[in-house]
C-alpha cells in the first residue's frame, strides 16, 4: 500500500490495520455415555448472544459551519462513525464523506464491504476523538488541515460462528487529518500520522 492509502495504526478501522489474527477450531462438544452405552451428547453452554449494534453517532450541530469549527467537528464525527460503519455495512454517509483522494477512506470502505460479504461481525472499537490543534485553511486547496487525538477501544472480528478472525487492542494515536468542502458538505481529503515536528 503507497502513502497515500495509508492506514490509521490507531484506529484500527481498515479491519486488516494493526490486527493479530486469532484462529482456531472449535472444540468438539463433550460426550457422556448414556445407561445404554450409546454416546449422547451432553448439553454445551448455551451460544452468546449476538453482539448489540453500535448506536450511530449525532451529527454535530457544528458540522453546519463553514469553518475551522465546522471542519473539526465534522473530523470527530467521521472517526466515531466508523464502528458504526464496521459493525452495520452502513457506508452510505461514511462514503458521501469520503473524498475520492483519501486513501484512507477507500481501505476502510473496502474492508467493511470484504466483513459484509464474508458474513462476518465486528465488535467494539468504539473512538473517541480529541482535537489537538486546528492551522489556518489553505487559501489555494481551501483545506483545513487540524491534528486530533484518536482513543480506540479494543475491537474483534467475528466469524459467522462466532470465532475471533482478528482482533485489536486498544489503542491512542495522533493524526493530521485534512477536510475540505464538496458539493456544500465537508469531505475528508486525507487520514494520516501527524508530520513530525
Amino acid at each position: 500500500m503507497d502513502g497515500a492509502a495509508m492506514r490509521i495504526a490507531g484506529l484500527a478501522l481498515a479491519a486488516g490495520l494493526a490486527l493479530s489474527a486469532c484462529t482456531g477450531a472449535a472444540p468438539d462438544p463433550e460426550v457422556a455415555t448414556s445407561p445404554t452405552g450409546d454416546p449422547t451428547p451432553t448439553a454445551s453452554a448455551s451460544p452468546s448472544p449476538s453482539p448489540s449494534v453500535p448506536t450511530k453517532p449525532e451529527r454535530p450541530k457544528a458540522m453546519e459551519r463553514e469553518d475551522a469549527k465546522g471542519a473539526a467537528a465534522a473530523a470527530e464525527y467521521f472517526i466515531e462513525l466508523y464502528p458504526y460503519v464496521m459493525a452495520t455495512g452502513d457506508t452510505e454517509e461514511f462514503e458521501a464523506m469520503s473524498h475520492r483522494a483519501c486513501g484512507f477512506c477507500e481501505q476502510a470502505l473496502r474492508d467493511t464491504g470484504r466483513i459484509q460479504a464474508r458474513d462476518q461481525g465486528f465488535v467494539g472499537g468504539t473512538t473517541e476523538v480529541k482535537v489537538l490543534d486546528q492551522y489556518v485553511r489553505d487559501d489555494l486547496t481551501g483545506i483545513y488541515p487540524l491534528d486530533v487525538e484518536v482513543s480506540q477501544d479494543a475491537s474483534t472480528t467475528l466469524d459467522p460462528a462466532g470465532s475471533v478472525v482478528a482482533s485489536a487492542e486498544s489503542q491512542t494515536s495522533v493524526h493530521r487529518i485534512e477536510m475540505g468542502r464538496k458539493d456544500d458538505r465537508w469531505v475528508v481529503v486525507a487520514i494520516a500520522p501527524r508530520p513530525e515536528s
